[in-house]
């Protein structure tokens, strides 16, 4: 799953690729993005695309805590239908979330025990589909936007680098009707599955794992074929 990656930092790179103009205030983070730390987004409204910092992780709004127990900054694309902390903003809160890269942990493969850093080999910035919510804090009355990064069976090449899910990354043409968000959930799933951007990906060993033991991987592998 995408727990963590590389947020845009330039503003002139941000504003290139969405055709925004980015407030003079506006601070893009000059870091990876990790769960529950605050990410620009890009959202659609009456006056056209607007970048948004909303933080990564979707706090559904029927949550009576900001920090629900279960892990919500991924969404799978088989479950948007069904699970409740889905539905609601899969209807209608749609987003883009532009990153340059993403990082997963592999257990298989050449990068066995490895974190890898994942990059369009054209060093272009990559566009995920993601959904978010707003969730007001009844003692406080603040109100929180929060988001999640839509994920699909991986392409070939990143199941081949050891990992087996991927953001759901769009084609360009399909950002606006990603956003306006007009058709039904279960034909919005089909134009995402129609709509996915073919990219050519690199692979960037990083840190080791610590919990990696591949003793244990090749004794399930045995258990497994018994």
């Amino acid at each position: 799953m995408c727990a963590r990656y590389g947020a845009l930092e330039e503003f002139n790179l941000f504003e290139r690729t969405y055709r925004i103009a980015l407030p003079e205030i506006f601070v893009l983070p000059k870091e990876i993005i990790y769960p529950h730390r605050p990410a620009p987004v890009v959202v659609l409204t009456p006056s056209g695309r607007e970048a948004r910092l909303m933080n990564y992780s979707l706090i559904p709004s029927w949550s009576k805590t900001r920090r629900p127990k279960f892990a919500t900054y991924n969404a799978r694309l088989e479950e948007v239908l069904n699970k409740p902390s889905w539905r609601e903003p899969f209807r209608s809160h749609h987003c883009l979330v532009p990153m340059s890269f993403f990082i997963e942990s592999v257990q298989t493969g050449r990068f066995a025990g490895h974190n890898i850093g994942i990059f369009a080999k054209s060093r272009q910035p990559l566009t995920a589909a993601g959904i978010w919510d707003s969730w007001t804090d009844e003692a406080t009355g603040k109100t929180f936007e929060s988001f999640a990064i839509l994920t699909a069976e991986p392409p070939a090449d990143i199941l081949e680098a050891g990992h087996d899910r991927c953001p759901l990354f769009l084609r360009e043409d399909a950002w606006d009707p990603w956003m306006e968000a007009q058709l039904s959930p279960k034909q919005t799933v089909e134009f995402l599955r129609n709509s996915r951007e073919v990219v050519e990906f690199e692979f960037e060993e990083r840190e080791a794992l610590k919990s990696y033991n591949p003793q244990q991987l090749s004794l399930l592998g045995e258990n497994e074929s018994e």
